[in-house]
């Protein structure tokens, strides 16, 4: 058992088609039905195009907007490796000396 085909078609069934169209719009109403048929699938086409562009701008703005993120993370990162670390040395090894305790004073 096939699958059901939408457009499946054979020769005799075209001719019937056409001789029905012929029939129903005239001889000269064929013309003007083929234009409008064109025009139609020309601004569908177009309409498809635009929508493809507007979807292929956004994508297009995220990713430079990820890449610029990602670049200035990656600079902050490199800056903190760079730079050296910010704890001090433990008292009485080198670095600056630790001051002297306070002297109390005498009280009365």
């Amino acid at each position: 058992m096939g699958r059901p085909l939408l457009f499946d078609i054979s020769g005799g069934e075209l001719i019937i088609i056409l001789l029905f169209a012929l029939l129903f719009f005239g001889s000269k109403g064929i013309p003007d039905l083929a234009r409008t048929l064109g025009r139609t699938m020309r601004q569908v086409r177009d309409a498809s195009n635009e929508v493809q562009r507007e979807i292929q701008r956004g994508a297009n703005e995220v990713t430079r907007t990820v890449n610029e993120q990602r670049r200035a993370f990656q600079q902050e990162v490199a800056a903190a490796q760079a730079k050296p670390p910010a704890i001090p040395p433990p008292p009485g090894e080198g670095g600056t000396p630790e001051p002297p305790p306070p002297e109390e004073k005498d009280k009365p």
